[in-house]
C-alpha cells in the first residue's frame, strides 16, 4: 500500500478524468448520426443504383444484340456450313451482356436496400426525438 500525501486524491482525479472522457466519447458517438452523414450515404447509395441501372441497360442491349446476330447468322446460311468466328463473336457479345447484367442487378438491389434502410433509420432518429419546429409533436402516417 502506498502511503504518501495526496495519493488517493491523485487517483480520484484520474478516475474523474476517465469518467469524463467516457461520457464525452459516448456523446460524441451519438452525434455521428447527423443529417450530413445521412445525406452523403444517401448520395452514395443513389449513385450505386444509377450505376446498376446503366449496367443493366447496357448489358440488356448487348444480350439482345448478340441474340439477334446469332439468329441472323443461322438464317443467312440456312443448313450450310456456318462460319464459327461469327457465331463465336455473337456468343461473346451475349456473354458480355449477361456479365454486365450480373454485376448491375446486385448493385441496383443493394443500393435500393441500403437507401430504404437509411431512410428508415433517419426517420426513426427523427421520430425518437419527437421534435417539431414549434416544440414537441407526434407524427402519425397512414
Amino acid at each position: 500500500m502506498i502511503n504518501y500525501p495526496g495519493y488517493y486524491l491523485l487517483q480520484m482525479k484520474k478516475l474523474t478524468l476517465l469518467i469524463f472522457l467516457a461520457i464525452f466519447t459516448i456523446s460524441a458517438g451519438a452525434q455521428t448520426n447527423s443529417s450530413l452523414i445521412y445525406g452523403n450515404a444517401l448520395i452514395k447509395d443513389q449513385k450505386m443504383q444509377k450505376a446498376g441501372t446503366v449496367l443493366i441497360a447496357v448489358g440488356g442491349a448487348a444480350l439482345f444484340t448478340g441474340n439477334i446476330m446469332y439468329w441472323k447468322i443461322y438464317n443467312d446460311y440456312g443448313n450450310n456450313d456456318v462460319p464459327r468466328d461469327k457465331v463465336n463473336r455473337s456468343v461473346d457479345i451475349m456473354a458480355g451482356g449477361i456479365g454486365l447484367m450480373a454485376v448491375g442487378i446486385p448493385l441496383l438491389t443493394i443500393g435500393k436496400s441500403k437507401e430504404r434502410h437509411l431512410k428508415i433509420e433517419a426517420e426513426l432518429i427523427r421520430f425518437r426525438n419527437f421534435a417539431s419546429a414549434n416544440g414537441f409533436g407526434l407524427k402519425i402516417r397512414f
